[in-house]
């Protein structure tokens, strides 16, 4: 057998794509809507707040220092306070806070294990991001957006680039598991035809597709999972360098 390449791998819970800043826009706009329709301000001589400054809070809180179950804990109780019992109110503002709270997580822990190991190329799951919806998608919830290529990143490649059934998907044409079909295969094909053999190369990708090892064999008859079975017929083996849980899973308990 002849030497293999090594792909470094971060197996994401909340992979930081196209769909991901989609789903956090969409989020923005429900809580600006709640602001709008449902959200009650107290009289004009108090300090005014909005849907979208309860999730600041609760971010800030969650985050501060770094994130534990305490202060996971303190950011829900804060969003149950300024819901003033409404439960259609908790509801959006709960589930708009779990969302970010978990990109936010997600997309930092990553960015700095990238950092830490300073890859040449970087291989992102996705299309390229619309620079407008990134900035507003963290913005509005007061959180800076992160970098797409962190310095020292020569090259980023998006997988999905030009895989129809993605583009497909963010259109609304088909479901997520429809946009699966052969995406993997298309995955591994660009891989091979930009993965460096002389430099450090990178993945960031959901874990269902980068599966622990133990995993693999689960994965064999399904969309997704085989991805390191496919790259390893290309001389490519995936080293998975990082796992990075669901915040909510993590601290929410």
């Amino acid at each position: 057998m002849g030497e293999r390449t090594v792909l470094y791998a971060i197996a994401e819970s909340c992979p930081f794509d196209a769909l991901l800043v989609r789903e956090m826009k969409r989020s923005v706009d429900s809580l600006l809507k709640l602001n709008l329709r449902r959200f009650r301000v107290p009289q004009q001589n108090l300090a005014k707040y909005s849907a979208l400054d309860i999730v600041k809070q609760a971010l800030e809180l969650l985050f501060e220092f770094s994130p534990s179950e305490k202060n996971y804990r303190e950011a829900m109780r804060t969003i149950r306070v300024y819901s003033e019992g409404d439960n259609e109110m908790l509801t959006t503002i709960e589930n708009s806070f779990r969302l970010f709270a978990n990109a936010v997580y997600s997309v930092y822990t990553s960015q700095r294990r990238i950092e830490s190991l300073a890859p040449q190329t970087l291989f992102f799951q996705g299309i390229p991001f619309e620079p407008s919806e990134l900035q507003k998608s963290f913005r509005y919830v007061g959180v800076r957006p992160p970098e797409i290529s962190p310095p020292g990143v020569r090259r980023t490649v998006f997988l999905d680039e030009g895989f129809e059934p993605y583009k497909a998907l963010l259109e609304g044409k088909v479901s997520e598991g429809q946009a699966e079909e052969g995406r993997e295969e298309y995955w591994a094909r660009v891989i091979s035809q930009n993965l460096i053999a002389s430099g450090k190369s990178l993945i960031r990708a959901g874990a269902n597709h980068v599966p622990a090892g133990c995993l693999l064999r689960r994965f064999r008859g399904r969309r997704t999972g085989r991805l390191p079975i496919l790259l390893r017929k290309s001389g490519i083996e995936i080293q998975v360098i990082d796992r990075v849980a669901d915040v909510n899973k993590v601290f929410g308990k």
